[in-house]
């Protein structure tokens, strides 16, 4: 299947480096036409499996090449219609992913549902893990651009482990259908060469700190 072994394992390596910041949820994405288009979640939800137009608090950190943070004092006693996650959650960090000085590519997206206070230490860890995710973003974004809205989803689903009946059951579409996407989306990633998705996990673990959800 391609370079889809590497594809999960990357994601399980981000996973592992962001036990150093408080989250809830995280969303990895590379940037088109001013939509977030999805690389990876930490949740298998197919909301996070489509593109999304950019929030202002993303469009401000890629603007100024550096993360930017919402620290609420208070929950948002408005709720938006849906539950958008960026508009409701007390918490967000938003960090650009790219290389040092030049124009992001991507854009890591965390958030905590409770009260939380990100700190400059944190928004210093974010800008490392921006840079260091910046090959991956640039192996994948290419790849990713090729694929249609189903394969993208299909892409995805992969890198949590799914197997293609699993996949079959979360779009909801026949067996036969689904090898089907995931042999082209294998054939369309297999472009991507295994050492451009290879994190580094020891450079991108943070030393422990207690946080408080």
């Amino acid at each position: 299947m391609g370079q889809l072994p590497q594809l999960q394992q990357a994601r399980r390596r981000l996973g592992l480096a962001l036990d150093g910041l408080c989250h809830d949820r995280w969303v990895l994405g590379y940037l088109r036409a001013g939509w977030l288009q999805p690389i990876a979640a930490s949740e298998v939800s197919r909301r996070f499996l489509q593109g999304r137009p950019l929030m202002p608090l993303a469009r401000r950190a890629l603007y100024e090449k550096r993360p930017t943070i919402m620290n609420a004092l208070v929950e948002n006693p408005s709720p938006s219609m849906g539950y958008d996650w960026e508009m409701d959650w007390p918490a967000l960090l938003y960090a650009p992913v790219g290389e040092a000085g030049e124009r992001p590519i991507g854009l890591l997206v965390i958030g905590c549902r409770r009260d939380h206070w990100y700190t400059e230490e944190d928004v210093t860890y974010a800008i490392s893990l921006g840079t260091t995710l910046a090959p991956l973003v640039a192996a994948l974004r290419g790849p990713l651009g090729r694929l249609n809205e189903s394969e993208g989803e299909v892409a995805q689903l992969l890198s949590y482990g799914l197997s293609a009946s699993e996949i079959a059951r979360a779009i909801r579409i026949d067996d036969r259908t689904t090898r089907e996407l995931v042999e082209t989306v294998a054939r369309k990633l297999r472009t991507v060469e295994a050492d451009e998705l290879a994190l580094p996990l020891e450079e991108m673990r943070p030393r422990r700190r207690s946080f408080r959800l």
